[in-house]
This record gives C-alpha cells, structure tokens and sequence, in this order.
C-alpha cells in the first residue's frame, strides 16, 4: 500500500530548541504543493499506512515496553528482530516509519519502505525522541516505541495541530545501514568515484526536500545546484552508472524548476526545464510541462505557455491543477492583451494620443499588482516616443525597464538578479520558447 505526503506544510521551518522550550505556533501553508520526486501520490488519497496500526490506549501499550533511555522517556518492543553491528554516529541509515497520536485511527507521519528516509547520525535535524531510537535498531529490526512529549514536540506542542505535551506512537524499520564516508574533497576524474558522489547526492537531495517541505525554497536550491554540479563532474565508468546519473538530473532539474517558480524566478525554472527537454523529460512530462507553463506565464510568454500546458493537460486530462493554471493564464492573457496598445503598423511615425497613454497606464497598473506576473512582453511596434513614456511610468511606478540587447524587459526585480548566478546549464529556453528578436517587457521592484 502506497504512502501520501503530509497534506499540509508549515509557513515556516520549525526551530527544535524553541518546540521543546517555549513551544511554536504552527502556521498552516495552504498554497503548498509538492513536485513530481517531492511527493508523486494524489492530493486526494488520505495518509496510509505500510506498516503498524492504531493504538487505541498508550498506559495499556506501555505495560508491554521495555525503557531505553535513562530518563524513561522512550520506550520500545521489537516486533521483528534484526542483525547486523549496532548503530553509532558513525553510520548513515535508512529507515521507514509510521507516526500515531493516541487513540486516532489514521497515521499522521508516514515514511514507506520504497521511499525511505536517508539519515546521517551524526548530522541530521531529526527530534531528540527519534534520534533515540533508531540508534537501539538493527538492520531489519522493525520496533514500535513509545516517544515522550518532553523528546518530541515538547510542552506547548505546535498548536492547532499537535496538542501540548503530545506523547506519540512511532513503528520504525531499520532497512539499511552504512558506514558515513569519510570527508574530504572528491577527485571527480579519478575512477571509481561515482558511488561515493552517488550516496552524497542522495544525501543532499533527501535534505533538499526537507527543506522544500519547510518552505524553505532558497536552501533546498542550493542543495539541489550542488548535487547537479557534483553529477556533471563525475566520471562515469559504464552505461549503468550513466543511467543512475540521468534518472538523478531528472529528479533534481524537475524540483529546481518547482523552487524557481516559487521563488518567482522564472527564468531559472525555465532552465531546469531546457535541461529536462535535452534529457528527454519535457514533453512525456505532464508534471514538467506544468512547471515550463506556470514559469513563462510569470514572464508574460502566453502563448508559449499555452502550448506547454495544453500538452500537459492532454497527457494529463483529469488533472485539477493543470486545468486551473490554463483557467489563470486564459484569464491573464485577456487582461493583460496588449493587441490594443499599438493599433498601427510597426515603425509608423504617429504621435501618441490619449487612449495609448490609458491603455499604457491600465496596463502597468494591473502588471504591478498581479502576483501571478513578473515580467511582462510589450508590443515589438513601439517607437522611441511610446517608449520614452512607458519608462516614465515604469520609473513613478518603481517598475524595472531593462534593455538586454535588442529586447526591452518590464521586470518586478533587477535582470542581474536572475543571470549573474552561475547555473549547471548553458541556455535559458528550449528551442520553441526563444524570446522574439525584438520585444519590451517590464519588472516590478520588491
């Protein structure tokens, strides 16, 4: 039975010393979604379990464990027993789990045996109470433990969710262990140094998603940029590893493309996806194909978009999401057509009148307080008048007007910004979502 992600996410990620000294309010994030290797199940499914069940009474339970801390604060019972050398700080661990509340039917953490957790012991951000316990398994062991409040979530909880001084239920299954490699730097040309750049990866990737699941989008980039420089520099000894590397650039490149769009750094995202189109996961992608579409839509590249989503819905056709982002770019498109602005034929010497002046205040207007634009493509027909006019609003408007070779961009942040970066890939756009040789676009200032 497959697992589901946890359908709500925090605004902001959760300081351990604080939740177990003076509690935490809990601030619901309701616009979270997950990415393709974020999370792949359905939005709609409940949280299911892979292992365990509900515990209706933990004094009963309680009578049937045995302490493992010195303070009592975490008690255990083997349900399969283990093998193998016990666990230190000196090992990396995956593990599976399943979390209960006392007395409630359905799991509220979940963590499945095909996808399980990557734990360095040495370094890790896990709760005191789980630390603990683990570090009494064996490879195989699968054990139910009875975790204190006062190791967990502490006195005050994290209201609404978790109720103050909250002792939970955890079955936990040690699946593997292996000793942490050594750190130092990696001679990427030197053989035999994939698996070891393999397992860093995974490594980095497993923190990256934490961190994208605490809304922490510009911390999970970082990491998911460094495990794709660390793969573009490995050396690959045979077909098999190339494989490996691939399948992990696809995962990496998708959720680059989801922290992006987040960011509002659409640019970026659209680099990830040029990258996905080269690996051959852009257009068999509806997931990918949402992300390409919602990233030139925030930069004003209707139709480009338009063809994005549409493949994606037809790959996809019962997907509510992917229905609603071509509603909010249909909706976009109308308000923002610009088809009005310029009504003469391109390098056409009328001066402008009145309505060019409210159409180009309306427009800027509605630009600047539309979360859903961060840069915007003006007509190609402007000449130097219209254009010396726009910047004057843009510039009562602390709107950006930046003119990168031929193209003029309205933009709701400095260019620099989004290029100066040094990014894995080489291009901004795929082949058919090039801009036009000639175009005015505009960026709001934050």
């Amino acid at each position: 039975m497959e697992s589901t992600a946890p359908s709500v996410a925090l605004e902001q990620a959760l300081n351990l010393n604080d939740v177990l000294k003076n509690g935490s309010i809990l601030h619901i994030n309701e616009e979270f979604e997950i990415a393709n290797n974020l999370a792949t199940e359905k939005d709609d499914i409940l949280l299911t379990d892979s292992m365990g069940h509900p515990v209706k009474s933990f004094k009963d339970l309680e009578e049937k464990l045995s302490i493992v801390d010195d303070e009592g604060l975490v008690k255990k019972k083997i349900i399969e027993e283990g093998g193998g050398l016990p666990l230190s700080e000196e090992f990396t661990v995956s593990i599976a789990f399943s979390g209960y509340w006392e007395n409630e039917t359905k799991p509220f953490d979940v963590v499945n045996e095909n996808k399980p957790l990557v734990v360095d012991l040495n370094d890790n951000g896990l709760l005191p109470g789980l630390q603990i316990a683990i570090k009494t398994l064996l490879v195989g062991e699968l054990s139910i433990f009875l975790l204190s409040y006062k190791v967990m979530y502490g006195e005050f909880g994290i209201p609404p969710r978790i109720k103050p001084k909250a002792n939970c239920v955890f079955y936990i299954k040690l699946l593997k262990s292996i000793i942490t490699p050594t750190l130092g730097p990696i001679n990427f040309s030197a053989p035999n140094m994939f698996q070891r750049v393999h397992h860093e990866v995974k490594l980095l990737y497993s923190c990256g998603t934490t961190l994208y699941k605490s809304n922490n989008y510009s911390g999970a980039i970082k990491l998911f940029r460094k495990s794709l420089a660390m793969l573009h520099k490995c050396r690959l000894a045979d077909e098999n590893e190339e494989n490996i590397q691939e399948k992990l650039l696809i995962k990496l490149y998708t959720n680059l493309a989801l922290c992006y769009n987040k960011t509002k750094q659409p640019l970026k995202a659209c680099t990830a996806c040029n990258e996905l189109n080269r690996l051959n996961s852009l257009w068999n992608n509806s997931k990918v194909l949402f992300q390409n579409a919602k990233a030139l839509r925030m930069m004003g590249e209707f139709g480009k978009a338009g063809k994005k989503i549409r493949r994606a819905l037809k790959l996809n056709p019962n997907n509510e999401e992917i229905k609603a982002e071509l509603d909010l770019l249909q909706k976009t498109h109308k308000a923002c057509n610009q088809t009005q602005l310029v009504f003469k034929e391109k390098n056409s010497l009328e001066l402008m009148n009145d309505k060019f002046k409210q159409e180009v205040e309306s427009l800027i207007q509605y630009f600047k307080n539309n979360d859903d634009l961060c840069k915007l493509t003006l007509p190609c027909t402007l000449n130097s008048s219209e254009i010396d006019y726009i910047k004057t609003i843009c510039t009562r408007e602390n709107i950006f007007f930046n003119k990168i070779q031929k193209s003029y961009l309205l933009d709701k942040d400095t260019i620099s910004s989004e290029t100066n970066e040094d990014d894995t890939s080489c291009s901004l756009f795929d082949n058919d979502a090039k801009l036009h040789d000639i175009f005015y676009t505009a960026t709001k200032v934050d």
